[in-house]
Formats: C-alpha cells, structure tokens, sequence
C-alpha cells in the first residue's frame, strides 16, 4: 500500500497537465470572447500548479511527509488515476452537437476538479511536513475555487453571446 513521493508527483502533473491541455482545446469551440479568456486562464492556472507540485516534491523523493500509507489515498489514486482525469475534448465534442458538447465537458470540468481538491486535501490533512501542508491547503483551495468558476460558468453558459 506504500505511496511513494514520485507516485504522487505523477498523479499531480496527471491531473495539471491534463487540466491544462482540456481548458486550452476547449477553448476552440467557444465563440465567446470572455468565456475563452476565462479558459485560457484556468488554463494557465493548471500549468502553475503542475510546476508548484513539481517543485514541491521533485527535489524530495526519499522524504517522508506522512501520506505513505495512508488508505483513503491510495484509494483515490486506484480509482480515479486509471483513466483520464480531463477526457480529451475531441472525443466528447464528436458525440455531440457543439452545445451539448461544451455542456458535457463542463461537466467533465467539474467532476475533475472535485477529484483534485479531494486529492490536495488528502495529501494536506496526512502531510506532516509545515511547508509543504500549506502549499497543498492553497493548492486544494485553490482547486475549490476553479470548481466554483466552472460550475458557475455552467450554470451560465450561453453560446455565441457576443
């Protein structure tokens, strides 16, 4: 059951990098300027985050902070880190007209970033080590706060409103 430091460092630069490619394809298929400012800047946001957790733990492979065995973890990467955490946007935009598209993959958006504020929050209450914890509790609210802006940019999407 043993979680190894690189493990979680592959699970984070999955789910940043991921983030990142589907906020930035996505924005192909709106014509709303706003709407794609707002993409390209989530966007943005997942790159830092892929290059904070990579600072935060590349240089560090051998320490321990306190998550090594911890169940719940281990579950999480189990679960939810055998497939794609973002799905491509090709493959959800093919299924389906643009409209219903867009919806699906802010839908995909939210479930994703649920995903990754549980997983910083779980690395944060188990860690042990001061400065790392803080950075995975801004990491995790930081994930909150994408959640709140794409549901709330679900719940307002209009296409072709400029």
């Amino acid at each position: 059951m043993f979680i190894s430091n690189q493990e979680l460092l592959k699970a984070s630069i999955q789910i940043e990098r991921e983030g990142k490619i589907f906020y930035s394809e996505l924005c192909n298929y709106i014509d709303d300027s706003r709407t794609k400012d707002f993409l390209k800047l989530m966007s943005n946001e997942e790159a830092m985050h892929e290059e904070q957790f990579k600072r935060m733990l590349d240089d560090k492979s051998e320490r321990t902070y306190g998550w090594e065995n911890q169940q719940n973890l281990r579950e999480l990467l189990d679960n939810k880190f055998k497939t794609d955490i973002f799905p491509p946007i090709n493959e959800i935009m093919e299924r389906s007209s643009k409209l219903q598209g867009v919806e699906q993959a802010l839908d995909f958006a939210i479930e994703a970033e649920k995903v990754s504020a549980e997983f910083y929050g779980l690395l944060g209450d188990a860690c042990d080590e001061i400065d790392v914890k803080a950075q995975l509790v801004q990491l995790e609210k930081d994930e909150n706060e994408h959640l709140d802006r794409v549901k709330l940019l679900s719940k307002s999407y209009v296409p072709n409103s400029e």
